[in-house]
């Protein structure tokens, strides 16, 4: 059997879910049978990101590139994965015909300078996807990062949702600041909150739900 999509999960599992549940959410269908046939590999064992970019942590690429064979022996058409600072690593990804990368961070850079060029955008994620600068490439996108105090709140949320906390009203007070036009969220820990925050927020994991959609051969939800 041929998967149109697969879902290289576990960094971390809830964010896994909620993609899972945002695709669904947002395919433009009538019935089951006319929703996207998935995979998804809930691999929580692949080693921290950040921590491998900043602390000689574990490299997560041997893990990763043996979750990309395990969604090709599957039968997988495409993957995505839900975790922006995996994307630091992608050029050392497996590479193969028989499976298509849906890249979340270039997918997003597209979508902001196709839809809001010239905004003062805001990036809200990890350590390691702010410092390596990974979302700030293109300088036709006004890729901004928070204050040193405000990105310590931001990472202290993004640990605290991965033990279970609930750190909605942390998140909502960086995120009702007017210094930035849009805020994004790009780690998909913050993108949990995402429908209950209020302000100006696009979320990275609603973009790669929309373009695995697209990709896929369905068609995406009017909303």
């Amino acid at each position: 059997m041929r998967y149109k999509l697969g879902i290289l999960g576990g960094m971390g599992p809830l964010a896994t879910a909620k993609l899972f549940e945002r695709i669904v959410n947002l395919t433009d269908v009538n019935s089951d049978q006319e929703h996207i046939e998935m995979c998804i590999l809930n691999n929580c064992t692949i080693p921290d990101r950040t921590s491998a970019i900043f602390d000689d942590g574990e490299l997560p690429i041997d893990k990763i590139n043996e979750g990309i064979n395990q969604l090709i022996e599957i039968g997988c058409e495409n993957y995505i994965i839900p975790c922006n600072t995996a994307h630091y690593f992608k050029n050392y990804y497996l590479k193969d015909d028989r499976i298509n990368f849906i890249d979340m961070i270039e997918e997003t850079i597209k979508f902001l300078k196709e839809k809001f060029y010239g905004y003062k955008i805001c990036v809200l994620a990890t350590n390691g996807t702010v410092k390596t600068n990974i979302y700030g490439k293109d300088e036709s996108v006004n890729i901004n990062y928070p204050c040193d105090i405000t990105q310590n709140e931001v990472m202290e949320i993004i640990y605290k949702t991965k033990a279970g906390f609930d750190m909605f009203n942390n998140l909502q007070n960086i995120v009702k600041s007017e210094k930035y036009d849009i805020y994004l969220l790009a780690c998909t820990e913050l993108s949990i909150y995402k429908d209950r925050l209020e302000g100006n927020v696009i979320d990275a994991m609603d973009i790669l739900a929309m373009k695995a959609i697209e990709k896929c051969g369905k068609k995406v939800k009017n909303i």
